[in-house]
């Protein structure tokens, strides 16, 4: 069977080469939640009154439900409908698996410089940065965000020895990462990153700096970047609130996978 073309009259699909009818009725759905057509906490039209107002089969507006949803635009709950989170700051968050993984996320994001100074780490940050108590290090504070958004995605510290704090030192906002400055000016390279993830609520200190509501569920990433010989040169914890990030992967199965 052909797949199915969007009409032109409807969803605006030109050319010979016209996108696939599910992909047509995404893009019309996006355009009308980014416009304020559905707002935020709304509930968008079912899929039968979707069907009919477009003129296509409830396959087509499921898959294009699906592309919506995958964006992070609207949300399912059974026996409400489909909700409408609105267009929002949210940005596709790949898995970080590489330095060049990390260079290519940082260079679509900005990093707006909050706070620089001196902490000598408590218990509790000697356990989130597996360094020992009483540890002078340099602290630097940033908000991430998509150029053009009025909310950051992400509130991130970064911590290095005091020899690389000049390394912290930036323009009010930038995209060049802190390691690059510490190998720039000191001589040293990143070898390896170390990633870890986790989940935790926002307390209010951290939900005024992003902007959100405290307790709300976030994203804990802590990364620690080590020379060749392992040793440590910077670590970091960000925090990513829920709403604001969606991460995405996609599987294809193998021959004999089961």
């Amino acid at each position: 069977m052909a797949e199915e073309v969007a009409p032109k009259e409807q969803l605006g699909a030109t050319g010979p080469g016209r996108q696939p009818l599910y992909s047509a009725l995404a893009g019309v759905l996006t355009r009308d939640i980014q416009e304020g057509k559905y707002q935020a906490g709304s509930i968008l039209p079912s899929e039968k009154e979707l069907t009919e107002r477009y003129g296509v089969s409830r396959q087509t507006v499921r898959q294009a439900l699906r592309i919506v949803r995958e964006e992070g635009l609207i949300s399912s709950h059974p026996g409400i409908g489909t909700t409408v989170r609105g267009p929002g700051p949210r940005a596709m968050f790949s898995a970080v698996n590489s330095i060049e993984d990390l260079l290519s996320f940082v260079g679509n994001t900005q990093m707006h410089a909050v706070s620089l100074g001196e902490v000598t780490t408590t218990p509790e940050l000697a356990r989130e940065l597996d360094c020992k108590e009483g540890l002078l290090l340099s602290e630097a504070g940033f908000l991430r965000k998509v150029p053009g958004s009025d909310l950051p995605m992400s509130y991130v510290l970064i911590y290095v020895q005091p020899r690389y704090a000049q390394a912290q030192v930036t323009p009010p906002v930038s995209n060049t990462p802190i390691y690059k400055n510490i190998e720039r000016m000191f001589g040293v390279r990143v070898h390896e990153v170390r990633q870890d993830v986790s989940a935790v609520n926002l307390d209010r200190k951290l939900a005024e700096i992003l902007h959100a509501e405290a307790g709300v569920a976030a994203l804990l990433i802590k990364r620690f970047y080590y020379d060749v010989n392992g040793t440590l040169i910077q670590s970091s914890i960000s925090y990513y609130p829920s709403d604001r990030y969606t991460q995405s992967a996609r599987f294809r199965a193998t021959s004999g996978m089961t």
